[in-house]
């Protein structure tokens, strides 16, 4: 065998994982031994020198898989569009769409136009859920501040300017927090149409932690409803 691979220019990779990748299956005299082999030549170990084979446990079959890992060549796998049910609220969401939605520029069949469609939207989607939305719990957070800051002012010594920024922060935190809770609302369905509900932890924790939270919502204690707000 060594003078076939030298005959043929190959040579064994570099290897991690199980020392043996074969054994005889027998209870009274078990037997392990390499017989199974990861072989490359000159010009993949120049061009991959950091790749490696590893040997993995072998589960049903007497011989274990071999998987080649090449971390030059890794890529991250694009994250899939993900639409957001909070974002047609925003003002600027249906001129968005309407400006962006424009099938009959397009030429194909009528399938590919609204799969071409679709995919030219989703990019001024994500731009508007970016830019207003991302990390809204934080965003409810910090603008509840502020609006509680300017409450204060008000209570404490009233003018008109503090009025009407009042609004404008009391308004602002609405449309943050209705998002908030579609956002929440809409990740919860996702995992629950994984899961279903069947009588796990998880559908135990789920009805659990509604309960909670209606119980917050419902409650006159201002203090106990901003709680909620961290659940």
């Amino acid at each position: 065998m060594v003078l076939a691979m030298q005959e043929a220019e190959i040579f064994e990779a570099q290897h991690k994982g199980l020392p043996f990748t074969w054994w005889n299956n027998q209870d009274a005299n078990p037997i392990s031994k390499k017989i199974d082999h990861a072989l490359i030549n000159q010009a993949w170990a120049q061009s991959f020198s950091e790749a490696y084979a590893e040997f993995l446990e072998p589960l049903q079959s007497d011989h274990a898989p071999c998987l080649f890992h090449v971390p030059s060549m890794q890529r991250r796998a694009p994250k899939p569009f993900k639409f957001f049910n909070h974002i047609m609220d925003h003002p600027d969401y249906k001129e968005t769409v309407r400006t962006a939605w424009n099938p009959s520029i397009i030429v194909g069949s009528s399938q590919f136009r609204l799969v071409r469609s679709l995919k030219l939207l989703k990019k001024d989607l994500r731009l508007i859920n970016k830019r207003h939305f991302s990390g809204i719990s934080q965003r409810v957070k910090e603008q509840e501040a502020a609006l509680s800051e300017l409450q204060k002012r008000l209570l404490t010594h009233p003018d008109p300017q503090t009025a009407a920024m009042e609004h404008e922060a009391r308004s602002k935190w609405q449309v943050l927090a209705k998002a908030e809770q579609k956002f929440y609302h809409q990740r919860s369905r996702v995992k629950w149409y994984d899961l279903g509900d069947r009588s796990t932890a998880f559908f135990h924790k789920t009805v659990d932690q509604r309960r909670v939270i209606w119980v917050c919502l419902l409650s006159p204690d201002v203090s106990l409803r901003q709680h909620c707000n961290h659940l």
